[in-house]
Formats: C-alpha cells, sequence, structure tokens
C-alpha cells in the first residue's frame, strides 16, 4: 500500500522555484527582445521592398525571403515566452472543475509530457542543423544558408523546455502538498 506523506512547508523552496521561475522568464523575454528586433527590422524592409517597387519599380532583392525567414526568427524566439504568460491557448473545461491538488498532479503530467517532445524537438532540430550545415544547404534566391535556423529552432525549444521544467516542478511540488499557490505568488513578483 503506498502512503503519500505530506511533505513540510520549506520556504526555501519556495524561494528556489520562484528563483528559478524569475530567471526563466527574464531570459525568455530577452530572447522576445531578439526576436521583436528581427520583427522591426522585416519591418524596414518590408516597407522599403514595397516602396521600392511602387516609386522606383525597383523591389528590394530576396525581400520576401528574407521576411519569411525574419518571421520564422520571431516565432522560435517567441513561443517560451509565449507560454510562461500563459497565453496559449488552454482548455479548462474537465480540470477547471476539479479540487486543486488533483488539478495539479494532471498539470504536471501533462508538463511531463509535453516536456518530452519539446526536448525531442530541439535535439532533432540540433540534428538537422549539424545536417544542413555539413551539406551546405541554401535559399534559392539569396544563397543564406539555413543551418543557423536550425540552431536558433534548437534554442528556442531550450528555452520553451527550460519555462516547462520549472512549471513541472511547481506543480508537482503543489500538489504533494496541496497547494501552488505561494510558489506561484512568489514566481510572478518581480
Amino acid at each position: 500500500m503506498f502512503i503519500l506523506m505530506p511533505v513540510p512547508t520549506d520556504a526555501r523552496l519556495n524561494l528556489f522555484l520562484a528563483g528559478c521561475k524569475k530567471r526563466v522568464r527574464q531570459l525568455n523575454a530577452w530572447a522576445l527582445v531578439v526576436g521583436m528586433g528581427w520583427v522591426l527590422i522585416m519591418m524596414c524592409l518590408t516597407t522599403l521592398d514595397v516602396a521600392g517597387r511602387y516609386f522606383f519599380s525597383r523591389p528590394v532583392p530576396g525581400a520576401i525571403e528574407m521576411s519569411q525567414f525574419m518571421l520564422a526568427v520571431f516565432g522560435i524566439l517567441g513561443m517560451a515566452y509565449t507560454h510562461g504568460i500563459g497565453a496559449n491557448v488552454r482548455v479548462t473545461l474537465f480540470t477547471g472543475r476539479l479540487p486543486q491538488r488533483p488539478m495539479l498532479l494532471i498539470k504536471a503530467v501533462t508538463d511531463l509530457l509535453s516536456l518530452q517532445i519539446v526536448f525531442m524537438l530541439a535535439w532533432y532540430a540540433g540534428f538537422m542543423a549539424v545536417e544542413e550545415f555539413t551539406g551546405g544547404t541554401t535559399t534559392d534566391t539569396l544563397a543564406i544558408p539555413i543551418y543557423p535556423l536550425y540552431i536558433l529552432l534548437a534554442v528556442g525549444a531550450f528555452l520553451l523546455a527550460l519555462e516547462i521544467l520549472v512549471d513541472f516542478m511547481i506543480c508537482l511540488v503543489g500538489a504533494v502538498r496541496g497547494s501552488r499557490g505561494q510558489i506561484f505568488n512568489d514566481a510572478v513578483k518581480e
């Protein structure tokens, strides 16, 4: 027979988890700022392309290809931040009606499964970066190497994995203790 022993409240564990959450959130915010910088450059490039095409009948060569790359960089670097602030779509029809402990336990299990998928994505992106680097694959129009995008995908997936890992630890500790409120409140204070 398995008996779940209550874990004593430990302020140090709360501070550690809150500190982890805060550091990961700061790291993801910096990644988002870099991604937003790429969007600003993309907007300027698109403006120059449209103005050149309209006024001088001379569009910027490869502007569409560069815009696609920059948009991909923004999406990749922004996915961890989006998860961290809770902006991803969540369906809580079932879990919203559960008591807190089972809800946190289900959240911890789904975080663990998500972590596995995101780690697989990061590993595969790293593998593909090496493969594209050794193959010398480039784009058609501007001959831009493709492997940096795979490296950025691996970095973005790793940042997302960090975010999910911290959420998993917070939910697991909360499920064992019966509450995640204090840890979560400490984590969101900035």
